[in-house]
């Protein structure tokens, strides 16, 4: 009885890329999106130009907020999620 949105699809991209749920980062931009995500152990991260509230993807488990996916690529360089160089 796994309730919407489970987190089997993103589990499934997971196995595909051959990472952890560590080393992911899921990029959305609806609350199921971030759900998913959470469910799956993966980290989250909400784009702003679905129209969801800031408040309801956080609420729902974004542990990241952006404008849009220009905002995102911007700001890559000082992301809490970037891997340590070297």
């Amino acid at each position: 009885d796994e309730g919407k949105p489970a987190p089997e699809p993103v589990q499934l991209a997971l196995e595909l890329a051959g990472v952890g749920a560590g080393q992911a980062v899921f990029v959305g931009d609806t609350v199921w999106d971030m759900e998913a995500a959470t469910r799956a152990g993966v980290r989250a991260v909400a784009l702003l130009s679905g129209g969801i509230p800031r408040a309801d993807l956080e609420a729902a488990g974004a542990d990241a907020v952006f404008r849009d996916v220009a905002e995102l690529l911007g700001r890559l360089d000082d992301s809490p999620f970037r891997s340590p160089a070297g």
